[in-house]
């Protein structure tokens, strides 16, 4: 009889486990874009010398699977596999090449029973608010987050992410070194943050403040970047001594005059070590007006530059793992996903996270006067803020571009897209060095399917 009860309990776990695991709900979801690009002078902007290459296909495609148990648990994998046709054994003829997807994501998301304050942890996306794309923070990251709602009105979200763990021995799984020393000490890079939205009729408000703790031997070389050490302007901010960066924002969105509508950032951030400081803010401004065939948007961006009083005091403000952008040349936005990399930075020094630089500019956005066919121009302007006698962008440095995008539905998630871009850039130190920036063309021709 004890047999047998053991026989039907371990059944009944086994029934729930396949119930429970056949109840678990999948959806995927993700984007795919495969496109050719023609440019000249891209990089560059010398025509002097001639493009690597004038021409290349890529594509890149992103799956998202979410797996729903019920509404208040989920987990969630995204994942991204990135060709450049005929590059690499995964673009080649063949195309078999291993080590060509990345995880993106890989976090869960659920709700603490009977109450709306949610938690995701894990690999994620992790931005503080903005209206271009935050110049602090927004990207993927390693991070816990929560959130609650306080009432209609008011909420708050807390995070915390890890940006570089150099000390972390991977392959024993162990979070320390094999045989330490003092340079694996002071190892870590971390941001807390706390964001409080507030919503009212026609008019929404975010609040914020983050704070980053920077350790003299972070190991930029695999997963974080020199910028997300605050940057190569800073000298020896980072390498000598302990850093710590912390900033305090604001954005906001004015709606109740739809269709027309305004949005704005205002933030202020500073960081320092035992031998360095720099300080600046930045804000940004968008008035919208919504017509029948298109939506005009007036924008423009300010934030302090580089000072020339010397390395160990500047008047520029920190950054940390930037998602700012406005255009394919100024900041890296564009209608494929493909990349995200400011084609202006090399040569100009316009940098891709917002700092050092005014803008000013139009965005005629949806324009439509053909069924299933749109386009969106976008006209801008950017000039250096900082002294003329350091060596980036600069007061005497400034860049004009153009970009027009034409969209063409052919289904309802598949749509052909051709971009075509101008940029033309004057830089103090190329004129130094006795020639003049050319200007920059490319154009794309490519499809975007979103499913």
């Amino acid at each position: 009889m004890k047999r047998f009860a053991l026989v039907a309990l371990l059944a009944a776990m086994l029934f729930g486990v396949a119930s429970s695991a056949s109840a678990t709900e999948l959806k995927v979801k993700g984007n795919l874009d495969v496109y050719g690009m023609w440019s000249a002078n891209l990089v560059d902007h010398n025509s002097d010398f001639g493009d690597t290459d004038n021409y290349f296909t890529t594509q890149r495609m992103r799956t998202y699977f979410t797996y729903i148990a019920n509404e208040n648990l989920k987990a969630v994998l995204g994942l991204e596999m990135d060709q450049i046709w005929g590059q690499g054994t995964g673009g080649d003829w063949g195309t078999d090449g291993k080590g060509n997807i990345e995880i993106k994501h890989a976090y869960m998301d659920f709700n603490f029973p009977d109450t709306k304050v949610n938690v995701k942890a894990g690999l994620q996306y992790v931005a503080l608010p903005s209206v271009f794309g935050n110049p602090i923070f927004e990207d993927d990251a390693a991070a816990l987050i929560v959130s609650a709602p306080i009432n209609e009105m008011f909420g708050v979200t807390v995070g915390y992410t890890r940006g570089a763990d150099k000390a972390a021995d991977v392959n024993n799984a162990v979070p320390y070194a094999a045989n330490p020393t003092d340079s694996d000490a002071s190892d870590d890079m971390d941001m807390a943050f706390i964001a409080a939205p507030i919503t009212l009729d026609g008019f929404e408000v975010t609040p914020y403040f983050g704070y980053a703790w920077i350790g003299e031997n972070v190991d930029f070389g695999s997963g974080a970047t020199a910028q997300q050490g605050v940057s190569s302007y800073y000298g020896d901010f980072v390498g000598e001594d302990d850093a710590t960066v912390w900033v305090v924002g604001a954005n906001a969105a004015l709606t109740m005059f739809d269709p027309l509508t305004f949005a704005a950032d205002l933030i202020y951030g500073k960081g320092e070590s035992d031998d360095f400081e720099t300080a600046g803010w930045y804000a940004a401004l968008a008035a919208s007006y919504k017509l029948d065939f298109m939506t005009a948007t007036l924008f423009s961006t300010y934030s302090t530059g580089l000072n020339d009083d010397g390395d160990d005091d500047q008047d520029i403000m920190p950054t940390l793992a930037e998602g700012w952008g406005l255009t394919p040349y100024i900041g890296g936005v564009r209608a494929f996903s493909t990349t995200y990399d400011s084609f202006a930075t090399d040569a100009v020094g316009v940098g891709s996270d917002g700092t050092g630089l005014w803008t000013v500019g139009i965005v005629l956005d949806k324009i439509s006067f053909v069924e299933n066919l749109s386009h969106k121009l976008v006209v801008a302007y950017a000039q250096g803020t900082g002294d003329e006698d350091t060596s980036f962008f600069t007061e005497e440095d400034s860049g004009f571009e153009v970009y027009l995008v034409n969209k063409y539905m052919i289904y309802e998630n598949l749509a052909a897209i051709n971009e075509l871009g101008y940029f033309k850039g004057d830089s103090q130190l190329a004129d130094d060095a006795d020639y003049e920036l050319d200007a920059s063309y490319f154009a794309t021709v490519g499809f975007q399917y979103k499913f």
